[in-house]
């Protein structure tokens, strides 16, 4: 019995590491996920700002 009690601890030991490692890879990648949408939007944001100034500038031509 004492090495099978010895075992459910190591074996909750090593859960809780992975557990934990994969707390951080999600939490990391789910951060990196909305950044990169956040880096998409802005550079949306600028062509679009690009292109209404030039059409601002043809429709002054």
């Amino acid at each position: 019995m004492h090495i099978i009690g010895r075992t459910g601890m190591y074996f909750g030991s090593v859960l809780n590491i992975l557990s934990g490692a994969t707390a951080v890879f999600l939490g990391t990648y789910f951060f990196s996920r909305i950044k990169e949408k956040q880096e998409t939007e802005t550079r949306l944001e600028r062509i679009e700002h690009i292109l209404q100034r030039l059409s601002e500038e043809k429709e002054k031509k």
